[in-house]
């Protein structure tokens, strides 16, 4: 299905830019998807730097307005052509954006209010939980991420870290053993976690590195399996089997704290980024990996799962008959 992209302006506590993808037969009351991003300074299009363009959301909108769905997705405060301070927004203040970027999809005249979903990426899905947790939505698509807070993604990234240090071959893994690498991982985690949780500022500096300590604070401070109990509305949640900074076993654990409909589904030879990777990257490949991944598709497993959870529940609540899309 063709599409045109409109851009837009979404009005939270500060001015985001974003972009409206919408099939080109102008039909009123279609469905809506609003597409969260994950962590660090990705635009809307999963872009970072020239060298590091993920393609992610970009496809994704594209993928969904093939399918017959409007998607919204935008710049994070800060980012790109949002306004607004990166380091010094909070867990919260992300929050507030998506939940004004779904208002402002129910707020449009090619949109049905009781036909917006949410999806999304990373540290993405945990923010569309909390906002499926406040906001009436359709559906909720949690890729990369489900069930598990910033802290154990974090320690889950530090394990595999440690793992790949002790089985890393030739030199460099002599070297890194010889140095004690491996338990030097942890200690550092929880000398910088402890440094973040005693401070107020919203902003620190550790080293030559600026850290976002107020978005760090309330993630390690925030317990998102409190919001999945209050989420009732379908869930579906996809995670790949090569992910190495989102645990896919998590995933098992959803239906124990969703009361509603829930679907997971862990795919193989996917990894974080939701392409296809025929080899879990490790420690010393990683940024490699991610970088090579812009290059590529998303998987299409993922797709498909996509296109049939959404299908399913696109009912329509006059008629109580399936749209196709």
């Amino acid at each position: 299905m063709e599409f045109r992209e409109k851009d837009v302006t979404i009005q939270s506590k500060v001015a985001l830019k974003g972009t409206l993808c919408l099939p080109n037969l102008r039909e009123e009351h279609r469905p809506a998807i609003l597409i969260i991003g994950g962590t660090g300074k990705l635009d809307r299009n999963g872009k970072v730097n020239e060298k590091l363009d993920l393609k992610l959301y970009r496809q994704l909108a594209e993928f969904l307005t093939s399918i017959g769905f409007i998607s919204l997705r935008y710049d994070k405060q800060g980012v790109a052509e949002s306004e607004g301070d990166y380091y010094k927004t909070g867990l919260w203040d992300l929050v507030d954006d998506s939940r004004a970027a779904v208002q402002f999809l129910k707020n449009q005249p090619e949109i049905a209010p009781d036909k917006v979903f949410v999806l999304g990426h990373s540290e993405g899905s945990m923010i569309g939980t909390i906002v499926a947790a406040r906001e009436e939505l359709a559906g909720v698509i949690l890729l990369s991420g489900a069930v598990s807070t910033l802290s154990e993604a974090l320690k889950y990234q530090r394990e595999i870290a440690a793992r790949d240090v002790i089985t890393a071959k030739g030199f460099q893994g002599f070297l890194f053993r010889l140095l004690g690498v491996q338990n030097k991982i942890e200690k550092q985690a929880q000398k910088l976690t402890d440094k973040v949780l005693s401070s107020n500022k919203e902003v620190m500096k550790i080293g030559f590195t600026k850290l976002n300590a107020k978005w760090m604070r309330e993630h390690f401070q925030y317990n998102v399996r409190e919001d999945l109990a209050k989420v009732s509305c379908p869930v579906l949640a996809i995670t790949g089997a090569r992910d190495i900074q989102a645990n896919p076993k998590d995933l098992e654990d959803l239906p124990k704290y969703v009361k509603g409909d829930v679907e997971y589904y862990i795919v193989e030879n996917m990894g974080h980024s939701c392409k296809f990777q025929a080899q879990t990257s490790n420690i010393l490949s990683a940024k490699k990996d991610i970088v090579a991944d812009g290059n590529l598709p998303i998987h299409p497993e993922l797709l498909a799962l996509v296109e049939k959870w959404l299908n399913k529940h696109q009912i329509d609540k006059k008629s109580d008959d399936s749209v196709i899309v």
